[in-house]
């Protein structure tokens, strides 16, 4: 009877491990208990896949206006060299491929970080434990998507008009956009991913908390880093 009640929590339905998506921001310790013995992937890659889908359908009209002012400012070989810009299905077919590319990388950075710090790291369990916790960047596109429409198309004058300053960057409204996207990047919403990917790692590999937060933190700074970088060769004005 106490074999099969130990059972119960790894038997999830699909339905189940759709809610655990959204229980993980109220009772991570009960849902990484779960993945803990059974890993699930399918299903947040598919519930963050869609909300990012859902709120790249609402900035399309944002991220158009920003690429005719950037094309405006260049000249007009460079300008013609940036294509129409857009991307229409093809573009909302690549954002559940580029989440899914992003966890599969962070993953492996994790568990670099985690068998650095002394555990046996298990990707599978990481990947998992990474895609639940990327449901605090959802929420964070979420209020990007609202903030952007409560503005209004013709408040983008600019790329930088497409991030609102919801983190650091609120702090330094003249930064560069690869400044201001790194600022950006250090927001109320990815401290809560790190702290609920990091009580993941400790619950499902047996590491600190302690020592799994600072591990994801500095995995979250390089990825943040990385995805930045490519806005220097990027010149507005």
């Amino acid at each position: 009877m106490g074999a099969a009640i130990d059972q119960v929590p790894a038997q999830r339905g699909v339905l189940g491990q759709i809610g655990d998506v959204f229980n993980v921001l109220l009772d991570p310790s009960a849902v990484f208990n779960r993945i803990k013995q059974k890993p699930s992937i399918l299903a947040p890659w598919l519930v963050v896949s869609a909300l990012l889908v859902i709120t790249t359908i609402i900035t399309q009209p944002y991220q158009n206006a920003a690429m005719q002012t950037l094309r405006a400012s260049l000249p007009p070989e460079q300008a013609a060299r940036m294509g129409a810009g857009g991307g229409g299905p093809l573009k909302l077919l690549g954002v559940p491929v580029v989440s899914l590319i992003f966890a599969a990388i962070g993953a492996g950075l994790l568990w670099v970080g985690v068998s650095l710090s002394g555990a046996q790291g298990k990707y599978k369990t990481l990947l998992s434990v990474l895609l639940h916790s990327n449901i605090t960047y959802a929420l964070f596109s979420i209020v990007t998507a609202v903030v952007l429409t409560v503005r209004g198309v013709a408040a983008v004058n600019s790329m930088a008009d497409l991030r609102p300053p919801l983190g650091l960057d609120l702090l330094a409204p003249n930064a560069s956009l690869f400044v201001g996207q790194l600022l950006n990047g250090i927001n109320p919403f990815a401290i809560w991913g790190v702290w609920i990917c990091g009580t993941g790692i400790s619950i499902t590999h047996g590491v600190s908390k302690s020592t799994a937060i600072t591990v994801t933190a500095i995995i979250y700074l390089i990825a943040i880093l990385l995805t930045s970088a490519p806005l220097l060769l990027l010149k507005t004005g």
